[in-house]
C-alpha cells in the first residue's frame, strides 16, 4: 500500500476509524474493576493481572491506531472546513498522545501490583505521582485537548455535512462520557461510552471504505441535492 496515494490513505484512515473504538470497546469490556482509591487500585490488579495487562495494551493499542483516525477526519474537512479540522483534530492528536503516556503508566502500576512489590510503599508512591502537580498535568491537558478538540471537529464536521447529523453530538458525547468513566472509574460508563464512539466513527470509517474511487475524489456531501444527470 503506497501512503502517498491518497485513495490508499483514505482505506487506512477508514480501517483505523473502525478498528481503534473497537479496541477501545474491548479494552473496556476485559478491564477489572478500576478504584478511586491507590491502594485499593493496586489490590484490584492485584486480583486480575491479566485482565489489567490485557486491558492496558488493547487501549495502547487503540490509542496508537487513532492517529491515523484522526488524520483521516481532518483530512475529510479538508475542502469545506479546513480550519475546523485544522484545529480540532490538531488538538485531539495532541490529546491522544498525551494519553499514550497515561496508558504506558498502567505498565508501571501493573508492576507495582506484584506480589514481589512492597505494598505500602507501592500505594506512597502511586498517591505521590497522582498527587505532584508535575506528573499529573500531561494527564490533565491531555482531557481538555481531547474536549476541546472534538468539539471542534465536530463543529466542522456538522458544517461541512460530509456526515449525517447524529455524528457529531455522538462523537462529543462518547468522548466526554469516556473521559468521565475514567476519572469516576466506571468500567460501566467506559464500556457504553466506546460503544458510542465505535458507532460514530465506525460509520464514518466505512463511508471512508466503501465510497467508490469516483467519489474519493472529493469529500461527499450529506443532506444536500445532487444535480440530475446531464444537468449544468
Amino acid at each position: 500500500m503506497k501512503l502517498s496515494d491518497p485513495h490508499h490513505f483514505r482505506r487506512l484512515a477508514g480501517a483505523s476509524l473502525v478498528l481503534a473504538p473497537l479496541l477501545l470497546l474491548a479494552s473496556s469490556a476485559v478491564s477489572p474493576a478500576l478504584k478511586s482509591d491507590e491502594g485499593a487500585q493496586l489490590a484490584a490488579i492485584a486480583r486480575h493481572p491479566d485482565r489489567f495487562y490485557l486491558f492496558s495494551i488493547l487501549g495502547l493499542v487503540s490509542a496508537i491506531v487513532l492517529v491515523p483516525a484522526l488524520l483521516g477526519l481532518m483530512h475529510m474537512l479538508r475542502e469545506r472546513a479546513p480550519g475546523w479540522g485544522y484545529i480540532g483534530g490538531g488538538l485531539m492528536m495532541l490529546g491522544n498522545l498525551l494519553s499514550i503516556g497515561d496508558w504506558m503508566g498502567n505498565f508501571v502500576q501493573w508492576q507495582m501490583a506484584a506480589p514481589s512489590a512492597d505494598r505500602e510503599q507501592m500505594t506512597a508512591l502511586l498517591i505521590r505521582l497522582d498527587d505532584t502537580p508535575g506528573s499529573a498535568l500531561p494527564l490533565q491537558l491531555s482531557g481538555f485537548a481531547f474536549m476541546l478538540g472534538t468539539a471542534v471537529l465536530a463543529i466542522g464536521l456538522y458544517r461541512a455535512r460530509t456526515v449525517p447529523a447524529w455524528i457529531a453530538p455522538a462523537l462529543v458525547i462518547g468522548i466526554v462520557a469516556n473521559l468521565a468513566g475514567f476519572l469516576a472509574s466506571s468500567v460501566p460508563l467506559l464500556i457504553a461510552s466506546s460503544a458510542v464512539l465505535l458507532a460514530a466513527l465506525g460509520w464514518t470509517g466505512t463511508v471512508l471504505l466503501t465510497d467508490s474511487d469516483a467519489r474519493r475524489e472529493h469529500t461527499p456531501e450529506l443532506g444536500r441535492a445532487r444535480p440530475a444527470a446531464g444537468a449544468h
